[in-house]
């Protein structure tokens, strides 16, 4: 009698057990998959970028190398399911390598604390891995600002994403956008954001991430200020570098009622990034005060999961 009433949710208890074992038993950077796969795809971007070839050679170069890199690991994966005894639980175990909430959650509140008892240096040696850009001169207010910026996006492209991609596309679309990620951020490592070699990456992972990054920022708005979310999404987060992240971190500027974004330095260049917002600078304080606003999404969204569920077993 239980596995004929476990078999038709079987699917769905995978995907709460995958949740609750990443709240509960996270993966650290010391035995995880993806620090192995960084290096990896580090040292494949350094050996296929050539600085003085044309842009011509820049996308193709770019496109076919994260191409078949992907294709590679997605057959062996899709190989894997095939021949496994419970295809369901080996999916379960691939949402669970790529969600990331605790990991970046406890890095954020580590800092916070670390900026309270006024170890800036300290604070910025923890968040030099976290971010692409320098951080060696950052203030107490720019250390702040640019940890809300990585939490707030990390948790939207590691967690958000990829649980909506699993939902609705199934596992294996939900690992290669996971890989895709991560080569993109192992090739952020060497390179500007404005480079043309990661322009046909950085414009797939854009599609990718529109509806679910969206949703979230309509969430995150609908929290609180919703008037002055609004407002700042239509001023500033439809015309940031990139309208994906600027909508995301609209909201959660007038959520939290602080000023994100601002000029950052990548590898010695300045980038004049849009400000947004003209609330005051952030503060230590302010970092919980956001993963509040996330953990009210990440409720309110798991709410909606179960009741779907929930109504499709009537």
């Amino acid at each position: 009698m239980l596995p004929n009433l476990v078999q038709p949710h079987l699917d769905f208890i995978v995907f709460m057990i995958a949740l609750l074992v990443e709240r509960f038993l996270p993966l650290t950077s010391w035995y995880h998959p993806d620090t192995f796969l960084t290096v990896v795809f580090r040292a494949l971007g350094k050996r296929v970028y050539r600085a003085k070839e044309s842009n011509s050679y820049q996308y193709l170069s770019s496109t076919l190398c994260f191409s078949l890199v992907i294709l590679v690991i997605v057959t062996i994966t899709v190989l894997l399911l095939e021949f496994a005894y419970y295809p369901e639980l080996l999916a379960g175990l691939m949402l669970y390598i790529c969600l990331q909430w605790q990991t970046p959650q406890k890095k954020a509140l580590r800092i916070a604390r670390l900026l309270k008892q006024n170890q800036k240096a300290t604070a910025r040696e923890l968040l030099k891995p976290l971010v692409a850009r320098d951080v060696s001169k950052l203030s107490r207010a720019g250390i702040c600002k640019a940890v809300m910026e990585t939490l707030t996006l990390r948790i939207a492209r590691d967690y958000f994403a990829v649980i909506f991609i699993y939902l609705m596309f199934g596992a294996i679309a939900a690992f290669s956008y996971h890989l895709l990620r991560l080569i993109h951020q192992s090739w952020r490592c060497d390179l500007t954001p404005d480079n043309v070699f990661l322009k046909s990456i950085s414009i797939l992972l854009f599609i990718i991430e529109w509806l679910p990054i969206r949703l979230l920022a309509f969430t995150v708005a609908c929290s609180k200020a919703t008037k002055l979310s609004m407002h700042y999404i239509k001023h500033y987060g439809r015309h940031f570098y990139q309208s994906n992240s600027g909508w995301l971190l609209s909201a959660c500027s007038a959520s939290v009622a602080v000023q994100l974004g601002g000029p950052a330095m990548y590898q010695g260049h300045r980038f004049n990034k849009m400000r947004i917002g003209t609330e005051r600078l952030p503060q230590a304080e302010d970092i919980p005060v956001l993963l509040s606003r996330l953990s009210q999404a990440r409720v309110f969204w798991l709410l909606i999961i179960i009741g779907i569920e929930v109504l499709k077993s009537i």
